[in-house]
């Protein structure tokens, strides 16, 4: 009943606050019906069985044209990190034409365009600073709540929790992906509040978050958390641009992360992630983490032969002619590729891959500029919330190297989260206050 009436409250307080206070909230009650996922729930059989993502989608399209004064200030043509999802989607509408299984690829080809559609809502709802903050919270609570759906379900599948996916990732391991890139963002949330009581809402988001990276046992999950935070912790404790007391702060909380980890991570955990390491000799052997090496390189003989792609799941189909005898794939011979870059690769060819890649590398180059735009105007609190993003980033991709997330939600907000902020601190060029530490 908790989860109902949170689920109830958060959509019936989104959409007020939305209407009264910053239209940049329709697109958090939009996060966090994605992480609520009310269709696979325990209790989702207790609320009406209506597409509530559907319905906020619509009213985030309402906002943004009766506010058209305001969105129209938030031109997709000035924002390039948009602007190269959208080529990446047109690029899967085209690989529609030679795929294998086209009547499955054309599913996902609609899918992918409902979201870049809605990223450019989202895009067109932040028009300030302020609503950025709003969203970057949004992420956070909604990761939040879904953590803490994991620690209430706790493993129920031998070491493994299963049955807690979302939407487009319904195994565990989309989920861990989903949430790793929000704990970086909770750390420096953290950090730089100055009300004690948000100081503990953080604590309390970024310890359910690790928790449930640890119970969902990721091995994936885990390395982009550790970069993420190593990334952040990097430039907190080196970089010469300081709030008081940051080098303090950084050692300090190294050690209550340190300290942290340590609690909370079991043995199952510990054997599972010390697994990384010691599995090749295995590989020929039976189905295991070193096999999606072989199937990495089947990939990129398949791709030889198909340079444009085979479009939805193409190297599935094919994997058997590719994946050498001896290896075990356990009970069937067609395997996922386990592997974002060669699932791009795969599905839609050399091009496709070549354009993905293009357009995190713009997310990534217009943080940079964001920096250097908030380090020359003395803006501390707001240069590390984009490290703190690029941490995201960062997270993300390190995750989706062993997943196939072309197509995932999470990465294409991280995408946008880059476009807004390059739009409200650039291009409009956001002031602030010199030397700020208030909470933004």
């Amino acid at each position: 009943m908790l989860s109902v009436l949170m689920f109830f409250a958060t959509l019936l307080g989104g959409v007020i606050l939305s209407l009264r206070h910053s239209i940049a909230i329709a697109f958090v009650v939009y996060q966090a019906i994605y992480f609520f996922n009310p269709e696979k729930r325990w209790w989702g059989n207790i609320v009406p069985d209506i597409s509530y993502s559907f319905f906020i989608v619509i009213f985030m399209a309402l906002l943004v044209l009766a506010n058209s004064k305001l969105t129209k200030e938030n031109k997709i043509s000035k924002a390039p990190p948009l602007k190269w999802s959208i080529v990446v989607m047109l690029t899967y509408c085209v690989a529609y034409f030679y795929a294998i299984a086209p009547e499955y690829h054309y599913t996902f080809m609609i899918y992918f365009i409902k979201l870049i559609v809605i990223m450019c809502l989202a895009y067109k709802l932040i028009s300030s600073a302020k609503d950025f903050t709003y969203v970057l919270y949004g992420y956070i609570f909604s990761a939040w709540y879904v953590s803490f759906y994991v620690f209430q379900i706790g493993r129920n599948a031998g070491n493994r929790v299963e049955g807690v996916g979302l939407v487009d990732s319904p195994d565990a391991n989309g989920l861990a992906a989903a949430i790793a890139p929000a704990l970086v963002l909770t750390l420096y949330y953290y950090w730089i509040s100055k009300k004690y009581w948000m100081k503990g809402m953080f604590a309390i988001a970024g310890l359910f978050i690790a928790n449930a990276v640890v119970l969902i046992n990721s091995r994936g999950a885990f390395l982009a958390v550790a970069a993420s935070i190593a990334f952040f912790m990097y430039f907190m404790y080196t970089s010469s641009f300081q709030r008081k007391h940051q080098k303090k702060m950084a050692v300090f909380i190294t050690i209550a992360g340190l300290s942290g980890a340590l609690y909370i991570a079991d043995d199952d955990f510990i054997s599972r992630i010390t697994g990384i390491t010691g599995e090749v000799d295995k590989a020929e052997k039976q189905e295991s983490g070193a096999t999606r090496l072989v199937f990495w390189q089947a990939a990129w003989e398949m791709a030889k032969d198909y340079p444009y792609g085979n479009g939805y799941r193409g190297f599935d189909y094919l994997s058997p002619l590719y994946i050498p005898e001896g290896i075990d794939t356990g009970r069937k011979r067609s395997r996922s590729v386990h592997s974002t870059w060669f699932e791009t690769l795969t599905e839609v060819g050399y091009l496709g891959l070549l354009f993905f890649i293009l357009m995190l590398w713009s997310a990534w180059k217009h943080l940079n500029k964001v920096k250097s735009y908030l380090r020359d105007n003395q803006l501390v609190d707001e240069y590390f919330k984009i490290i703190a993003l690029q941490g995201s980033l960062i997270a993300f991709v390190i995750a989706m190297t062993f997943l196939n997330r072309m197509r995932a939600e999470i990465l294409y907000w991280l995408i946008m989260f880059s476009a807004a902020a390059y739009n409200v601190y650039v291009l409009k060029k956001y002031a602030g206050q010199p030397n700020s530490q208030n909470n933004t």
